[in-house]
């Protein structure tokens, strides 16, 4: 699945897993990048990241805000994204 986010400035989409890798290029704006067993990372426009299948992630924009388009591998019947627990 691909889709395109339009994330509000100073938020944080909050704490969730995904069942497949994802994997991200930003647009717009950037976004503090946070992955389970690694050290933050800072993403702008022009930036792309990976985050791997069944890890607790978050992102937290900053006064721009973000524009991202992601690609998700999800099995059918499975939820695109899930809380973390």
């Amino acid at each position: 699945m691909i889709g395109i986010a339009e994330i509000a400035p100073n938020v944080s989409i909050g704490r969730h897993t995904h069942p497949g890798p994802e994997s991200g290029y930003l647009i717009e704006g950037g976004f503090e990048l946070l992955i389970d067993g690694e050290a933050p990372r800072m993403l702008k426009a022009g930036d792309s990241y990976k985050v791997p299948p069944r890890t607790v992630h978050d992102a937290k924009t900053g006064p721009e805000g973000a524009k991202v388009i992601a690609t998700y591998v999800v099995e059918k019947g499975q939820p695109i994204a899930s809380p973390a627990k």
